[in-house]
């Protein structure tokens, strides 16, 4: 080691010193390069991250970056039976795997060491709940202008919304229809390509105490019809059930079709 030793590596020494747990230090430098860093700690901590402090304070304190593999670890278990101390010397951030072994004749003398306690399993973690990947309703609105009526229906899937409109004459009977055309709509919006169906009857049964929107669609696919039927019972609005109704019938089908990830925003031209 030389002899001539710089301040910054005094100071250097001087602030690994205050690093938790750790009882000495000692760099073998030249010049402005760390040839050895020697570490001597009495904690349990692993080496690495020992190894990570000395490096953080050189490197914040000093602007100077070392190799993990200069600096040595060398951990100190203290005996209160009898006030020695013995040290597990780790290099490059891995502690030995077993101490040294004992000189011969000498294994009667030096007491055994302590039992550590063995390390509780870590807590088994539960499991992640499946997404719910269906696409949810949002809300629905009937505006009555006149003759004409327009119906607005808001789908959510994976927390994106998505809006679908129909307009046609506002009678009664063509209400939920209307709702449920807009209800196609805001669905074909999750779809990768477009589905043909269509709206066959939207009505309004009693069953015993309850009433029941009935939804009845056609799917048109590789030339062949097929009907597809959708309930649900009227808790507190017709129009949202009839919303409900018409994803019902669908329930199955949007399972088997292609669809696209949904992202947050569309850009659509301004109407003129």
């Amino acid at each position: 080691m030389d002899t001539t030793r710089t301040s910054w590596t005094t100071q250097a020494e001087n602030e690994l010193r205050a690093l938790r747990d750790v009882e000495a230090v000692s760099i073998e430098a030249d010049g402005d390069d760390i040839r050895e860093l020697h570490v001597l700690s009495r904690s349990r901590r692993p080496a690495k991250q020992i190894v990570r402090d000395v490096q953080a304070v050189l490197m914040t304190r000093f602007k100077r970056s070392i190799d993990h593999r200069v600096v040595s670890i060398a951990f100190t278990d203290v005996e209160r039976t009898n006030g020695t101390a013995h040290g597990t010397p780790a290099h490059g951030a891995r502690a030995a795997a077993a101490e040294a072994a004992p000189a011969p004749g000498a294994a009667s003398e030096r007491p055994a060491p302590a039992a550590r306690p063995e390390p509780r399993p870590a807590p088994a973690r539960p499991a992640p709940a499946a997404t719910d990947d269906r696409i949810r309703f949002g809300s629905v609105n009937l505006y009555v202008s006149g003759a004409r009526a327009q119906a607005q229906v808001e789908l959510r899937w994976k927390g994106v919304p998505r809006m679908g409109s129909a307009s046609g004459w506002s009678t009664r009977e063509g209400a939920l229809r209307l709702i449920a055309q807009a209800t196609l709509a805001a669905l074909q919006e999750y779809l990768s390509e477009e589905v043909a169906i269509g709206i066959d009857d939207v009505h309004v049964l009693s069953m015993g105490r309850r009433s029941v929107v009935v939804a009845s669609l056609t799917l048109l696919a590789h030339r062949h019809e097929k009907a597809l039927v959708g309930c649900c019972t009227v808790e507190h609005d017709a129009q949202q059930a009839a919303v409900l109704a018409t994803l019902a019938a669908l329930n199955r089908v949007v399972g088997g079709l292609r669809t696209k990830e949904p992202i947050e925003y569309v850009l659509r031209p301004a109407s003129t």
